[in-house]
């Protein structure tokens, strides 16, 4: 499992590029103003200050400084320069077109507002010593064209930023939904194929891991019923000869009444196939979805063990089992006859797979402060260490079990399976010291 930090590597990455984007923006608005020559602030700024320091001069004894100042000014700013006197008479100018003379009524509004508007140009009116004015002149659509053209730099700069961002979060989102798209379409095999450290790195590792476990899913299910479909057919074959026999029978009544006896063995098998499978599908259902309902109720689990050994001697007379009970053991919460039938099944297990003269244990135990363990152990044909963990698999059987002889459907360990961890415990099988196989399940004890 990823570290939290490494689950919000996008957001941190998405956080660096807007301000990388946000300084790229201050940059282009930097660069753009200088190039297109716009009232930038920055220009503005150090217009001003300049203007500053024209209000210092003296114009009738500092002229030549005044024209001086006054044609720096135009070449900082592009804008037509002038300097008035008190009587309107130009003192100094430079650049197109130069602009007139103030008006009583404008040198009003300048001492209020120092910018002025003359039709479609903008003057800035500044006082000079002497009652002088300084007139600086551009053009207004010029000026909004100049905006313009450096706002659209911005965004430029800008756009051309987010690309590898945008790409970088697209792309893979593209490929997730189009992995989603082909599994909803049935193409199971269809994978993200994603190698990233982030947020769509850990969805397309879900996304990823869900089609396996989908995959693996259906294909199980279609293994179920492949077995299923084998398991009926062979008692059908059975019956279907036996009947044949009786009809062609010469013998007597005596000899259908034992092909009978076999049909009726055949039948029996039949019904327990479809009573596991019946029980394992509605244990996969859930009580929710219409399945199987836990019937709950505090249970002594040495008494439902001693009935459990009670019917598996009426089915297995000749087999010694042993059992050891730990005293005053806790009770559990379970369903009684679910119970019964996982404890008859690992008993028939063992013995099935187990020589008769060999004897069986069942050990009860306290596990700890929240469970008790339950062990069935036999000494037969064991498991191999790489077959212990499909043990529990529909119809999966060892290459040292299928022979048909031993019996069964391939169910019975599935059905413990599904049956314990419907109760919220745990089951396992273990090789036993000296030959032979140990499964343990758990039980989660009683609360009152």
């Amino acid at each position: 499992m990823n570290r939290p930090a490494s689950r919000r590597r996008l957001f941190w990455r998405i956080y660096r590029h807007g301000l990388l984007v946000l300084l790229l923006a201050v940059v282009a608005t930097a660069v753009a103003g200088w190039l297109l020559g716009s009232r930038h602030p920055i220009r503005l700024h150090i217009r001003q200050l300049a203007l500053q320091a024209t209000v210092d001069l003296d114009p009738a004894t500092q002229p030549d400084r005044l024209r001086q100042r006054v044609e720096d000014l135009h070449q900082l700013s592009r804008a037509g320069v002038a300097a008035y006197d008190a009587d309107g008479r130009r003192l100094a100018a430079a650049g197109s077109p130069v602009p007139g003379p103030i008006t009583a009524e404008e040198r009003a509004r300048a001492r209020r507002r120092p910018v002025l508007h003359r039709g479609a140009r903008v003057v800035q009116a500044v006082p000079l010593r002497g009652g002088g004015w300084l007139l600086l002149s551009w053009s207004g659509v010029e000026a909004l064209l100049n905006f313009v053209a450096t706002l659209l730099v911005i965004l430029g700069v800008v756009a051309l930023a987010v690309i590898p961002l945008t790409r970088a979060i697209t792309r893979p989102l593209h490929r997730i939904t189009s992995t989603a798209q082909q599994l909803g379409e049935g193409d199971l095999s269809a994978r993200t194929g994603l190698q990233r450290r982030d947020e769509l790195g850990n969805l397309a590792r879900v996304l990823d891991e869900m089609a396996a476990r989908l995959g693996r899913a259906v294909q199980g299910e279609k293994e179920l019923w492949a077995n299923i479909s084998h398991e009926i057919r062979t008692p059908l074959a059975r019956i279907r000869v036996a009947i044949e026999l009786c009809a062609e029978e010469e013998g007597g009544l005596d000899a259908v009444r034992g092909h009978l006896g076999g049909i009726s063995g055949d039948l029996a098998e039949l019904d327990r196939l479809l009573d596991d499978v019946l029980m394992t599908a509605r244990l996969d259902l859930g009580g929710d979805g219409g399945g199987l309902v836990l019937r709950r109720e505090p249970l002594s689990l040495p008494e439902v063990a001693a009935e459990a050994v009670r019917r598996f001697a009426e089915r297995c007379p000749s087999r010694t089992l042993q059992q050891q009970i730990q005293q005053e053991l806790p009770g559990v919460e379970a369903d009684r006859s679910l119970l019964l039938r996982v404890l008859g099944n690992l008993l028939d297990n063992a013995a099935k797979y187990s020589e008769p003269a060999t004897e069986l244990e069942l050990a009860l135990a306290r596990l700890d402060d929240e469970a008790v363990s339950v062990e069935v152990r036999d000494r037969g044909i064991g498991v191999k260490p790489e077959d212990l963990p499909r043990l529990f698999d529909h119809f999966f059987r060892t290459d040292r079990s299928r022979s048909r002889g031993t019996g069964g459907s391939g169910l019975g360990l599935a059905l413990c399976r599904r049956i314990v961890e419907a109760h919220a415990g745990t089951i396992v099988a273990l090789q036993r010291e000296g030959g032979g196989t140990v499964v343990r399940f758990t039980l989660p004890l009683h609360t009152s």
